[in-house]
């Protein structure tokens, strides 16, 4: 924490040097697009998905205000004056100086607001959402077309956007997911669901959820929920459930750390949601430089004590073309999480890379032991049911066959990518583009995986996930935005491979915008390589005991469409 409070009090020293009169644009303040933030902000580098066009981004959900970057400073002036001579007026009819106190603090039948002079709009009030219908299938090798598996993910979105005046924002955003094609209720029968790679799941798909049956039921979530305002035109407040996204690369993000869970590299739409922290945004617009502190109050478990919270730190320096950011997130109880990244442009290329650094001592890893011995199953309570006795029998097989353990020191994950961008035509261009992820706290063979999926007695610590198994991936892709006289649509190409374990997807993502709101989106996918690696997630009878030998057919391709709606 000792890092966090110098970089805050640094941070605090300097405010004089900020330029008050020039307020940040929204995209700085509330945050845009990734195709549109070309300066100093919090996520600087592109993040579009493998489907997703750079220059036709999904619609923000809020839109700006043009009116909201104008600074007020002379117009508050000159109320504060009009103010001030009304309140020192010798006319009868003007209030005792007391009056006007009490009418200040307790309000009055006037319009004028308690503490300012800024006038509402309006408009002050915005409603919108989305409303994103899917349909998408994964096939597994020696299944039947008919035994392909078939989900339907619906997705929509409300928010309400309010805007009493220029400096004050809130903006509350409700989620709700449902799949129409899952069972009423839970089943005990066994349930072994598909890798998704397609945009199902909200983020990238935890390895338990193979083996955890869901229901249709709608599930509703709160995304966004923050309330924004500025403190001297100086300093800018985001406090609620918000998105903060660190880090520059385009398919893996090790540096994400204010996500409760990794984004996935191939969905269209990112639908994780929000984090609930308190953010302070220090701009130093006469360098470019942006200075953030975040106090934390969420996490994957309770957050009952003021000991639980976390708090993190965040600077931005831009020098010409090539912007770095250096950050540091910090627990009680755990060991700090350490954050650089840097982006750049030489000629008409853009390099960026970031560099996580994570001590291996808070993260739970597995190993396989083939010649394990199995202990006896324990004593059986009495209150205990048939079923419990039994997921705890098979927990303790699991103990014994992928034994846990942590190490020590530090590890780094890293990320470099480039991409160029070429005009074909007049009103054409294509973007092509290359990224390299070195995963230190990844694993060199798939013979671990099913110990990272199957249930332990007490559940892993912070373990990988998928696009974060291995110790070396690779990607490749290259999109063709409106092309020649298809101006509505969108081609992107691009492939992911695990180097460590050999599989690979390669993808096709088609987008369409037809009758001006509505986006048509269709893909397919192969996947190839070895059949027990990440992407394809093969399991050849694992034999952990006469009544537990799993096998799981390896997935080859999957395809979907989609339709979005959103204003």
């Amino acid at each position: 924490m000792r890092l966090i409070a110098a970089i805050i009090i640094a941070a605090a020293a300097i405010p004089a040097a900020a330029n008050a009169q020039d307020r940040p644009n929204e995209t700085e303040l509330f945050g845009g697009s990734p195709a549109e933030n070309k300066g100093p902000t919090e996520a600087p580098a592109p993040s579009q998905a493998a489907g997703q066009s750079p220059t036709k981004d999904a619609p923000t959900p809020a839109p700006a205000s043009s009116a909201s970057a104008a600074p007020a400073t002379s117009a508050a002036s000159d109320a504060s004056a009009t103010a001030a001579a009304a309140a020192n007026s010798t006319s009868p009819s003007a209030p005792t100086k007391e009056g006007a106190r009490d009418s200040q603090i307790l309000g009055s039948g006037e319009a004028a607001p308690m503490f300012t002079e800024e006038a509402a709009p309006d408009d002050p009030l915005r409603l919108g959402g989305q409303l994103y219908l899917r349909t998408q299938s994964t096939a597994s090798q020696g299944q039947k077309f008919t035994d392909f598996s078939f989900s339907a993910p619906s997705l929509l979105d409300v928010y309400l956007d309010a805007r009493p005046n220029e400096r004050v924002r809130g903006f509350v955003l409700g989620r709700m997911l449902y799949d129409p094609t899952l069972p009423a209720s839970a089943t005990t029968t066994n349930y072994n669901a598909p890798v998704s790679a397609t945009g199902g799941t909200s983020g990238s798909q935890s390895l338990s959820s193979l083996f955890q049956q869901q229901t249709r039921d709608p599930k509703v979530y709160l995304d966004q929920l923050w309330l924004k305002f500025d403190i001297g035109r100086q300093v800018f407040v985001t406090a609620g459930k918000q998105h903060v996204r660190w880090g520059t690369a385009r398919f893996w993000a090790p540096t994400d750390y204010l996500h409760l869970r990794p984004r996935n590299p191939l969905d269209v739409f990112d639908a994780r949601t929000g984090t609930t922290m308190v953010k302070l945004h220090l701009p130093i617009e006469s360098r470019q430089w942006n200075f953030y502190a975040y106090g934390i109050t969420e996490r994957q478990d309770a957050t009952s004590t003021l000991g639980s919270l976390a708090g993190a730190a965040r600077a931005q320096f831009v020098v010409d073309t090539t912007e770095l950011s250096l950050g540091v997130y910090e627990q009680r109880g755990k060991k700090p999480k350490y954050a650089v990244d840097l982006s750049t442009g030489i000629g008409d290329f853009d390099l960026y890379g970031e560099l996580a650094l994570r001590y291996l001592d808070d993260i739970d890893r597995v190993r396989y032991d083939p010649n394990a011995t199995i202990p006896n199953a324990p004593a059986t309570p009495p209150w205990q049911t048939p079923d419990d006795t039994a997921r705890a029998r098979f927990a303790q097989i699991v103990d014994a066959v992928y034994p846990t353990y942590r190490h020590q020191g530090i590890r780094p994950q890293t990320v470099g990518g480039v991409n160029y961008s070429r005009k074909y035509n007049d009103n054409d261009m294509f973007t092509v583009g290359a990224e390299y992820f070195y995963n230190g706290l990844g694993y060199h063979s798939p013979t671990v995986y099913p110990g990272l999926v199957l249930p332990h007695s007490v559940p892993l610590s912070d373990s990988a996930n998928f696009f974060y198994l291995g110790r070396h991936y690779a990607a490749l892709y290259i999109t063709f935005p409106a092309p020649y006289s298809l101006d509505n649509h969108t081609f992107t190409l691009s492939t992911i491979g695990n180097l460590s374990d050999k599989s690979f997807i390669t993808r096709f993502d088609y987008s369409l915008i037809a009758l001006t709101h509505m986006r048509f989106e269709a893909f397919v996918s192969g996947r190839y390589g070895d059949e027990n690696g990440e992407f394809r997630f093969g399991i050849r009878n694992l034999n952990l005991g006469p009544n537990y030998i799993f096998n799981r057919a390896p997935a080859f391709m999957d395809f979907g469409i989609a339709l979005r709606v959103a204003i």
